[in-house]
């Protein structure tokens, strides 16, 4: 019998007054795949049917309330001649008594009123027993007066009267037992109706209504798909920089992970699991803009004197490190399950091998997607005019073909930790720069030479501001090594304020580094053990009716 591709145009029509006494069936589905986005997931389950001939109209009333109601889409296969006539979205009544969890601790809960119930009826007839007893030992005395006149002898009652103590003690065994079983029945049924207590509100569901049309009686898998806003994944990374020794190479593996988080409200169980770098969103077009007017300010008294030089401000300290100990023993490194990339020219998806289980609500889960071992170049960077560390810095490409999204970053240096920074979005091929700390063999150490102020011109027109200093930096490697010092050169904003570099002055072999005015490098390649001096000097000038003052 040939399948019919089964196909929904129109994602949710109203009901059509055909149907009117199409027959209800109950449909069945689960989930089986999820594709998570940065913020966002697109969600895909499936459902068998059998319908009969006509009009039925399928009722899956499992749907998480916040899906979004619009991006229903219905498809499937079906033997037989079957078309999708409408389908239509309402709010599932709520059954809290049909959640699983709740069924199961109710059932429970129960079985221990059962039992509560039984030990009582026990220890009713066990009271009826002692009643009975005490009755028969309170007429052994008018029974022995009786008894002695009729010739009877003593020993009998005595042992009438032993029999009836020791079936007395024998029920107050029992009924200790019974209060003990009772105490514990009573100490579980409250913490199962605890249980009961903590459990979530049953969380409210939407229902879809399918109407389908048979030509005869047909069997089939409908696939439902849908968004969901409530779920989503953040990107992390794992850098280790390998120095090893002074002629190794240096090696850096970088290790994509996804924090992976849904608060559906239903659970995803064994699930086919992949993650989407694309951001729906943010929107699907870029945002329109508006007119930028520009008009006079009004002008204040002190115009001049609001002119400036502007300098970089001081870098931020460095992050704190620790030695991360390495596992000994002579067993193998347990192998890390990643995901399987799938690139293509505006798309990059990483499917997780294996199913996936992720509950609703219980935090993030922590999914291993690539590793990527790069060839990084290395050079240390110095601002000797903010510290006197030097740091260790690591440049390198993006060659996955997929762009690093964003996130936070823990970075290792040799194994150890070597602090957290947040990674920038960086495009497939683009240049990264990041720092692993400092190096505690390269010494660079700033001086002043000098700082002489003065005035010139034959009426003091003009005051200067020269300034000299000697930088020197030394290479206490065992190998080469590209070093960066990195100082600033003041920016003028005043046609009135002159700036010049020193004819002394070493000529940076950079400016206006990473777009920053003012800033200026001095980068070498330093052989092992090297030293180099950097002489930095420039000259400020500005009229001599008019203070300047310097901005960091």
């Amino acid at each position: 019998m040939a399948k019919t591709i089964l196909a929904l145009t129109l994602a949710v029509l109203a009901a059509s007054s055909a149907n009117v006494h199409a027959a209800d069936l109950p449909l069945g589905s689960r989930i089986t795949a999820v594709t998570v986005h940065p913020q966002g997931a697109a969600v895909l389950r499936e459902a068998a049917f059998s319908v009969p001939p006509g009009v039925s109209v399928l009722v899956a009333d499992d749907l998480p309330a916040d899906m979004v109601a619009d991006s229903l889409r219905v498809e499937g296969l079906a033997a037989g001649g079957v078309t999708i006539r409408s389908v239509e979205m309402r709010d599932a009544k709520v059954d809290a008594d049909a959640d699983p969890a709740r069924a199961a601790i109710l059932a429970e809960i129960e079985v221990l009123r059962d039992r509560l119930g039984a030990l009582d009826d026990k220890r009713a007839a066990l009271d009826l027993r002692v009643k009975f007893i005490d009755q028969l030992a309170e007429s052994v005395p008018q029974g022995l007066a009786k008894g002695m006149a009729e010739g009877k002898s003593i020993g009998d009652w005595v042992q009438t009267a032993e029999g009836l103590g020791l079936e007395r003690e024998k029920i107050d065994q029992q009924r200790a037992a019974i209060a003990i079983d009772r105490r514990g029945i009573e100490k579980t049924l409250a913490t199962r109706q605890s249980a009961l207590d903590d459990l979530p509100v049953a969380a409210p569901k939407l229902e879809a209504r399918i109407e389908l049309l048979a030509n005869q009686a047909a069997t089939g898998k409908l696939t439902l798909g849908y968004r969901t806003q409530s779920a989503g994944w953040s990107p992390a990374y794992d850098i280790s920089l390998a120095l090893g020794e002074a002629s190794a190479e240096p090696k850096l593996e970088l290790v994509r992970r996804a924090e992976l988080h849904q608060e559906t409200g239903e659970d995803w169980a064994g699930v086919a699991l992949s993650l989407s770098t694309s951001r729906p969103a943010e929107g699907t077009q870029a945002p329109e803009l508006g007119e930028s007017v520009v008009r006079f300010a009004p002008r204040f008294a002190q115009d001049e004197a609001s002119e400036s030089m502007a300098l970089v401000r001081p870098a931020p300290a460095p992050p704190a490190r620790y030695k991360m100990e390495a596992a000994g023993g002579g067993a193998d490194a347990i192998a890390q399950a990643e995901a399987v990339a799938d690139f293509g020219d505006f798309r990059a998806e990483y499917r997780i091998a294996d199913p996936v289980s992720v509950a609703s609500g219980e935090g993030s889960r922590s999914v291993r997607i690539a590793t990527e071992n790069l060839a990084p170049t290395l050079e240390v960077r110095a601002v000797p005019a903010v510290s006197d560390a030097a740091y260790l810095t690591a440049r390198f490409r993006n060659t996955s073909g997929a762009p690093y999204v964003g996130g936070n970053a823990v970075l290792y240096r040799d194994g150890a930790f070597a602090g957290t920074v947040p990674l920038a979005f960086t495009a497939p091929n683009a240049e990264l720069t990041l720092g692993f700390g400092i190096d505690d063999k390269v010494a660079v150490t700033r001086t002043t030479l000098e700082r002489k102020t003065g005035e010139r011109g034959l009426i003091s027109s003009e005051k200067t501001d020269e300034r000299r200093y000697r930088i020197k930096v030394e290479n206490r490697h065992a190998r080469p090594i590209s070093i960066v010092v990195l100082d600033q050169l003041p920016v003028s904003e005043a046609k009135t304020i002159t700036v010049q570099a020193l004819p002394e002055a070493t000529p940076p072999t950079a400016s206006a580094v990473d777009g920053r005015r003012g800033v200026v490098a001095w980068g070498y390649d330093y052989a092992a053990g090297e030293t180099k001096e950097i002489t930095h000097a420039f000259a400020v000038s500005w009229p001599a009716d008019q203070d300047v003052f310097w901005e960091n």
